[in-house]
């Protein structure tokens, strides 16, 4: 049985915790050491901000994985629509054991969801090479990032 909550305040090393582990599965580049050094402060901005969701999945008392979703008022590729805001779907990440197992959909689910509660009508993600068939099955068109109208 898999729970779902958003994150609070509280949550804030747990969310690091899972971050940590997305960034170093993704593999070394030249920023690494410079994004975890301000990992922390970013997740205690996006927990207390009003445009930024984050989800996490439970199983029992492990957390499987977390979705996090943004709300970008300045995004370029929508900035001569009437509504110039548009969803981000950001740091989705589930671990390898919960992994084929429909988590990763559920977040994904949750997080458009929000969006959409919030009047968004676009979603824009960048995906892993490893990621964008699983983001294609959730109907996302390549288009210099991802792009799904909800």
């Amino acid at each position: 049985m898999v729970d779902f909550r958003i994150a609070a305040p509280g949550d804030q090393g747990l969310v690091v915790e899972l971050m940590n582990e997305l960034i170093v599965e993704l593999g070394p580049s030249d920023e690494m050491e410079t994004i975890l050094g301000h990992l922390d402060q970013d997740i205690e901005t996006a927990l207390g901000a009003p445009t930024t969701r984050i989800i996490l999945a439970e199983v029992g008392e492990d957390v499987a994985g977390l979705g996090r979703a943004d709300i970008l008022s300045r995004d370029p590729i929508f900035r001569l629509r009437k509504n110039h805001r548009c969803g981000y779907v950001d740091q989705m990440y589930v671990r390898k054991r919960y992994r084929k197992t429909g988590i990763g959909r559920s977040l994904l689910t949750r997080c458009e969801d929000w969006l959409r509660d919030q009047g968004i009508g676009h979603c824009i993600l960048h995906a892993s090479l490893s990621a964008v068939g699983f983001y294609a099955r959730a109907d996302y068109i390549p288009n210099r990032e991802m792009f799904k109208k909800l």
